[in-house]
């Protein structure tokens, strides 16, 4: 019986022993047989597609040329609810570039056109858009259509023409302006205030000076401005209020942003219809203003009085 035991022993020992043995070389054959395959139908492929696509890239970018205005009119005419109106955004940014302004009488025709087309459309943004887009190119050919524009029963469209018919500075288009000062839209009337201070002729002061009483600040403030510019002395009371930082700060709704930009136009028109008591406050401005923008403008402005 012992010598069957420690024969069992010894050929479990020798069959370790055996396996022991098997040279490694077959199975890094296998290895490396299974990398190959890995790196040939996988990795190379998949470096290969990424560079395809890199250079197809680079290439598209290289060859694309930028949107014309008349791209995005096309958009505008045949574009889906979103695209419309989108277009006509880019298109008002585009052409207050003078390069990229086509003067040729078909694209004008086509612009007015597109704009009258949209007239009953339920997105308003699509003609706010485009009127500013008009406006943009300040040519006086839409002034007619802006005009027009004037009398919408469309408060973002009315404000946007009338914004346009400042930017082109028409005088064909002061009368209009005039009577939509008397619209019950505030933010019209400031509209109009403001296109009416942008053109800048001596007749728009009379109508502008009643508005000096408008029941809305902004529309009195915007309006004491544009007369500022035209040395109107009606202006100067209001004008006053500007400068101080005391009346600004009583207008909770204003943030500090908002009253900065406030007292700076109101120091770079100053000097317009200056007298010692604007001088004296625009001196305390530069010297006493927490800010530096309202103290370097202060002194810039009193430069303007010598």
């Amino acid at each position: 019986m012992k010598v069957r035991v420690l024969s069992a022993a010894q050929e479990l020992d020798f069959g370790k022993l055996m396996q022991d043995n098997i040279p490694t070389e077959s199975v890094n054959d296998k290895k490396s047989i299974v990398q190959i395959v890995i790196h040939s139908f996988f990795v190379i492929p998949f470096i290969l597609s990424i560079f395809a696509v890199m250079v197809f890239l680079m290439i598209r970018i290289l060859t694309s040329e930028p949107n014309t205005a008349r791209d995005f009119l096309e958009d505008v005419k045949i574009g889906g609810a979103t695209k419309r109106w989108q277009g006509a955004f880019e298109l008002s940014k585009l052409l207050s570039n003078p390069k990229m302004v086509p003067k040729d009488d078909s694209f004008i025709n086509e612009m007015i056109s597109t704009f009258e087309y949209y007239d009953k459309d339920k997105d308003d943004r699509i003609r706010q858009y485009l009127a500013l887009a008009m406006g943009a190119t300040k040519d006086e050919r839409y002034v007619p259509t802006l005009m027009e524009a004037l009398k919408s029963s469309n408060a973002g469209v009315v404000q946007a023409s009338a914004f346009a018919l400042g930017t082109i500075k028409s005088e064909q288009a002061v009368e209009s302006l005039i009577i939509l000062l008397k619209s019950n839209d505030p933010q019209s009337r400031l509209h109009s205030v403001m296109a009416l201070g942008k053109i800048g002729t001596k007749s728009t002061n009379g109508p502008l000076r009643s508005m000096l009483r408008d029941p809305e600040p902004n529309v009195r403030w915007d309006t004491a401005i544009a007369l500022a510019k035209q040395k109107d002395l009606s202006s100067r009371t209001i004008l006053l209020d500007l400068l101080d930082r005391e009346y600004l700060n009583s207008f909770t709704n204003l943030d500090e942003k908002e009253r900065v930009q406030i007292l700076l136009v109101a120091i770079q028109v100053s000097h317009f219809v200056g007298n010692n008591e604007i001088k004296i406050v625009l001196e305390k401005l530069k010297k006493d203003d927490s800010n530096l923008k309202i103290r370097e403008a202060a002194r810039v402005g009193l430069e303007k009085f010598e």
